[in-house]
């Protein structure tokens, strides 16, 4: 890596740590997923080729580089910190942060200024965090019919979001995340997304057409049963990502790695309890001995 590389790459790191932890903890999961092999989209197979004769994609590199870096407030050092990586791991955060075509700058508010569609809505998307790394870089698909589909698409295929927070959280599952994250180590993630009602075919239940201020001209809500705060939409252009919502259900540890630091309070009155019953035990043995 040349020397304005790595001062661009620090430059970008110190300018949107917050995005780069994430966009890091969003491709660790995807690679030490079970279905990893079908969700790191995209990969980069020019910082890990693929080995001779074969197609497949090299994880074990991956993986290994991946396990090297430091938490990214570590990575703020310096030059020398960058430059005191493995060519692999500083070939990552290069393809990451800095590819043009795929780079993606958010902050811990917003994935940057964009302009609204002229006749958009709010709604929500629940995905698992380990789903987050294809959906940044290639936004949300309708993937109903395919592999890639993992839950149900029982009022037609396309693209499900909600107008109503609690519904889209539903669909929210926490997982295993990057150790050395400052977001935590076992997360969910919710997608806030804006729907463009020109550029989409979605039927709406009768919340989300509220929600849209339906008028005589627009579409009447759906009459496949759609629950009333659904949008489905067919059209992946019509869907756009404003933000990135993160629950933490494991914080990290002081150097925002390692296990969590939650103390799980039923398991200290199951120890206390049991404690006393011992103690109680022992003492009704010593006086049946005494007397």
């Amino acid at each position: 890596m040349s020397e304005t590389s790595l001062q661009e790459l620090l430059a970008e790191l110190k300018a949107y740590p917050d995005g780069a932890d994430l966009l890091l903890t969003a491709f660790y999961t995807a690679a030490h997923h079970y279905r990893r092999s079908t969700i790191c989209t995209p990969f980069p197979t020019e910082v890990f080729p693929p080995a001779q004769d074969t197609k497949e994609k090299d994880f074990p590199a991956l993986q290994a580089a991946l396990a090297s870096l430091p938490p990214v407030h570590s990575l703020l050092g310096g030059e020398d910190v960058l430059r005191s990586l493995t060519p692999q791991a500083r070939g990552l955060l290069q393809w990451l942060l800095l590819n043009a075509a795929r780079r993606r700058r958010f902050s811990l508010t917003h994935m940057g200024e964009m302009d609204p569609f002229p006749r958009g809505v709010i709604a929500y998307h629940g995905t698992h965090l380990e789903n987050l790394h294809s959906i940044v870089h290639t936004g949300l698909q309708n993937l109903s019919g395919t592999r890639l589909q993992r839950t149900g698409a029982i009022f037609g295929d396309g693209i499900y979001l909600s107008t109503n927070y609690d519904t889209a959280f539903s669909f929210c599952q926490p997982c295993p995340s990057w150790p050395r994250s400052r977001y935590g180590t076992k997360l969910r993630v919710l997608l806030v997304c804006e729907v463009d009602l020109d550029r989409s075919s979605a039927e709406r239940g009768a919340d989300a057409a509220a929600a849209a201020g339906r008028s005589a001209a627009q579409p009447p809500p759906s009459s496949s049963g759609l629950p009333d705060t659904y949008l489905l939409v067919q059209r992946a252009d019509a869907v756009r990502l404003l933000f990135v919502l993160v629950f933490c259900d494991a914080t990290a540890g002081p150097a925002g790695g390692g296990r969590g630091g939650r103390v799980n309070w039923c398991t200290v009155l199951v120890v206390l309890y049991a404690a006393f019953l011992v103690g109680k035990a022992l003492l009704a043995a010593l006086r049946q001995h005494r007397y």
